[in-house]
């Protein structure tokens, strides 16, 4: 097995990219299966509505992994629509490399944010510091595990700038913190917006200058 197989095995979700015949689109993805020639993903269609790839469609498959930002290309082989999820087959992922991409590059901002996640009909609200951030994610430590949930609403708030977005689970590093068990949970920032974008790819290089 190609050593893909270790960045994707553990992660909850990953954002492919695709173009129609005019726009970029971006949705979420989880794996269902991978074997030796194809791999099998999914995706919430309460989540993608009609932006659904199609057979033949080239995509970018951007995954946000613990040794960083990898992006690779795939193209799909089949779809099928159970009505809550559309399944797709895909060629085996290529040119796995981490990326260089500047809204993927990181930087140890301590941000505070506000995240409202919805479980079971009740809403959880976890505020906090980010570990690490980047233009298109954000690292956070908590003393617990992340628990399953139905949406994720992010706002991170710059001392200049207030920027909300909606967010997907994708890892959890375990480590030990002043001799206690803790976890650095990845989110990806899957609705925000390119100006919003530019603007922590910014602050994360002004940070690096500093």
């Amino acid at each position: 097995m190609p050593d893909i197989f270790g960045e994707y095995k553990n992660l909850k979700s990953f954002e492919v990219e695709f173009f129609d015949e005019v726009y970029m689109h971006r949705i979420m993805c989880k794996i269902k299966n991978i074997e030796p020639d194809k791999m099998l993903i999914y995706s919430e269609n309460t989540k993608t509505g009609d932006n659904k790839p199609k057979v033949g469609t080239n995509l970018t498959l951007n995954v946000y992994s613990e040794n960083g930002i990898y992006n690779s290309l795939s193209s799909v082989i089949d779809v099928q629509d159970d009505g809550e999820y559309t399944t797709y087959a895909i060629t085996y992922p290529v040119q796995n490399k981490v990326t260089q991409r500047r809204e993927y590059f990181r930087a140890n901002l301590h941000i505070p944010f506000i995240m409202t996640i919805n479980r079971n009909d009740k809403e959880d609200i976890l505020e906090g510091e980010t570990v690490n951030i980047c233009g298109k994610g954000i690292c956070i430590q908590t003393t617990k595990p992340f628990l399953p949930y139905e949406s994720i609403y992010l706002i991170i708030n710059f001392n200049t700038r207030k920027i909300e977005t909606k967010a997907e689970y994708v890892y959890t590093r375990t480590l030990v913190d002043n001799g206690k068990p803790a976890f650095q949970h990845a989110f990806v920032l899957t609705t925000i917006k390119q100006e919003d974008i530019d603007y922590i790819v910014g602050q994360c290089f002004l940070y690096q200058l500093s």
